[in-house]
């Protein structure tokens, strides 16, 4: 992948492998996530009855979804569809930041060479797929989804 963020790219790379594929090995990383994640008591409630096998294949989906967002500058197919399952399941905007953090201290943990300006980099790559995420909460409206377990 070739990004205007190389310090993101450089980060993803040691985590994940070069390349935008993640293979298996990468299932720790989101493995360790969602332990963080689900540390929140208002978003284990979330996953109770959640698949986490499946949730880590969704949220290695959501993150490409996030990454492609900030490469092409405007919103897939995918990420609509992202934002209108966070929607209809009544995800409040608040559980993007949870989400954030458990995924910058996860990248932090398995990125020996994370620095604040990795972080920096990490945020500027997701913010805006985030924001756009937040933004699609906010509207009326609903649309029919698939695969409805949030990421």
């Amino acid at each position: 992948m070739t990004l205007p963020n190389p310090r993101f790219e450089e980060s993803y790379a040691r985590i994940f492998g070069h390349g935008i594929s993640m293979d298996e090995s990468a299932d720790d990383f989101f493995r360790t996530f969602y332990d963080r994640f689900l540390e929140d008591p208002d978003i284990a409630v979330l996953f109770a009855e959640t698949d986490l096998s499946r949730q880590v294949a969704m949220l290695k989906k959501s993150l490409f979804t996030l990454v492609s967002y900030y490469v092409l500058g405007e919103p897939t197919a995918e990420l609509d569809r992202l934002a209108m399952v966070h929607k209809r399941l009544g995800i409040a905007p608040e559980a993007f930041d949870v989400w954030m953090q458990a995924l910058i201290d996860t990248a932090q943990e398995y990125d020996d060479q994370f620095d604040e300006a990795t972080c920096l980099a990490w945020c500027w790559a997701l913010a805006p797929g985030i924001a756009y995420m937040r933004l699609m909460l906010g509207k009326r409206g609903s649309a029919e989804v698939s695969d409805a377990d949030p990421a």
